[in-house]
């Protein structure tokens, strides 16, 4: 990985994580590293409460035929999220399939819970801050026509698009045009506001509608491979596409700087995460993931061996595309089986249906980090007031990985430091893992250290 530090700074979790391993009271935690392996004691950064709880669980259902855990993928599995990665990765390259009719239909439709059909993405303005530089209302048809004009452009010259293209412009060529630049910043742009303005089912769908049509299971596993490979190697750090002046369009130019609109930059896999797994797996305490990325582009980093996780196939619950007589996906999700969008509550009814149906028992143990796992956390637990979705047991441990948010997964961090603080946990014990943003790796501590910050005095439990 790319070195962030210079001037010889010593990263922050290094510097925790000799603190942790150095105090006095820690000295059975050094006597027991003796029985993990050189790599697996340098990665080791759990917070000692958090792993603590983690290992009490493991103990408690070791054998047991009922016992599974399920996690969210991004940004509690991974540092960072592995389809916005791979959707940067195919802006950047201008890795699509579609006809610009195609595109066109894929920009302006969703679905969402309950609908076999897709529907129209609502036509009313987006929320603030999602306007122009000049301040002028945007809404999805404005911008489907200046994205839709800048992906005829590439149709038109780019034959990696469109083999029977008149022109043949190399990439580099057109990444110097104000159609890449413009095209790159509002479909960033369209994302959030869809997203913020609409909802996050919508968002969800739009972004597979618009990528992944016209491409195989295996041709998005190889570019998958690829955009992991290129995003492990760049910086942490807030990156903003902004589109030019020069070609405005119909909805002007759009800043998402302005908007607080970034990309993290990078993605880099969790090794605490990969070793958790080996370790539940080893205990015959079966390891799903739940997530509402694409389930093909998980399945593909969460089963690649280099890639430090090494889960069995088929163990992840994802959204998922209808695909032709050909195999390849079309901008339609896929219902069957009476599947919902696995996504928001939809994850919480997917677990109950498919795996809590199997095993005859909710999880053992559930972890995520945003408003998006809420839901798995708390109707499989019955925390903050939520109903359960069935009768079964109430999950044992939920794990957040803090990300200082606010909002409903605020609630389970204000619980997890309510008991961190010495309240009874009751049936569910919660837990917190901090990380260091600016490194991309997790810290031993239930803090977290926000990307951009600096200094032991901004590490934060809560908002």
């Amino acid at each position: 990985m790319r070195k962030l530090c210079t001037k010889n700074v010593v990263p922050l979790w290094i510097i925790l994580t000799a603190m942790f391993l150095l105090s006095p009271s820690n000295k059975n935690l050094l006597a027991q590293s003796g029985k993990l392996s050189h790599k697996e004691r340098e990665i080791s950064n759990w917070a000692p409460g958090t792993k603590a709880a983690i290992d009490s669980v493991i103990k408690k259902n070791a054998g047991n035929e009922s016992a599974y855990a399920v996690f969210d993928w991004d940004n509690t599995s991974i540092y960072a999220d592995v389809q916005d990665n791979l959707f940067i990765y195919q802006l950047e390259n201008l890795a699509f399939k579609m006809t610009p009719g195609e595109f066109r239909y894929s920009f302006t439709h969703y679905t969402d819970t309950g609908y076999k059909d897709n529907l129209l993405i609502p036509s009313k303005n987006f929320v603030s801050p999602y306007v122009s530089v000049d301040g002028k209302p945007i809404n999805i048809n404005l911008i489907a026509e200046d994205c839709y004009n800048d992906y005829k452009y590439f149709y038109e010259n780019y034959r990696r698009i469109n083999p029977k293209s008149v022109n043949n412009l190399s990439l580099n060529k057109l990444k110097q045009t104000d159609q890449f630049k413009d095209f790159k910043a509002k479909m960033w742009f369209t994302y959030s506001a869809i997203e913020d303005s609409f909802s996050p089912n919508a968002a969800y769908t739009w972004v597979m509608y618009v990528t992944y049509p016209g491409f195989t299971s295996e041709e998005v596993k190889i570019m998958v491979k690829q955009a992991m490979d290129c995003g492990i190697k760049r910086e942490s750090k807030k990156v903003y596409f902004d589109s030019p002046a020069s070609l405005p369009g119909k909805v002007g130019a759009v800043s998402n700087t302005n908007a607080g609109n970034y990309f993290c930059n990078t993605i880099r896999p969790t090794h605490e995460m990969g070793l958790l797994f080996k370790e539940l797996e080893k205990n015959n305490i079966h390891t799903y993931i739940c997530t509402a990325s694409m389930q093909e582009i998980i399945e593909t980093v969460a089963t690649t061996p280099k890639y430090g996780y090494n889960l069995p196939e088929h163990h992840v619950l994802g959204l998922r595309l209808v695909k032709d007589a050909g195999g390849k996906f079309l901008p339609k999700y896929d219902i069957s089986g009476d599947y919902t969008i696995n996504s928001m509550a939809g994850k919480a009814i997917n677990i109950n249906k498919i795996l809590a149906a199997k095993y005859h028992a909710n999880p053992v143990m559930i972890g995520g980090d945003s408003d998006g796992d809420y839901y798995m956390m708390t109707q499989l637990s019955g925390l903050a007031g939520e109903k359960m979705i069935n009768d079964y047991k109430p999950l044992q441990l939920i794990l957040v990985v803090n990300r200082i948010k606010g909002g409903k997964i605020g609630k389970i961090c204000k619980i997890a430091a309510d008991q961190l603080a010495g309240e009874s946990a009751g049936a569910t014990t919660v837990v917190l893992q901090g990380r260091d943003e600016n490194m991309g790796a997790w810290i031993p501590t239930e803090k977290t250290l926000k990307l951009g910050k600096s200094g032991p005095e901004n590490l934060k439990l809560l908002p």
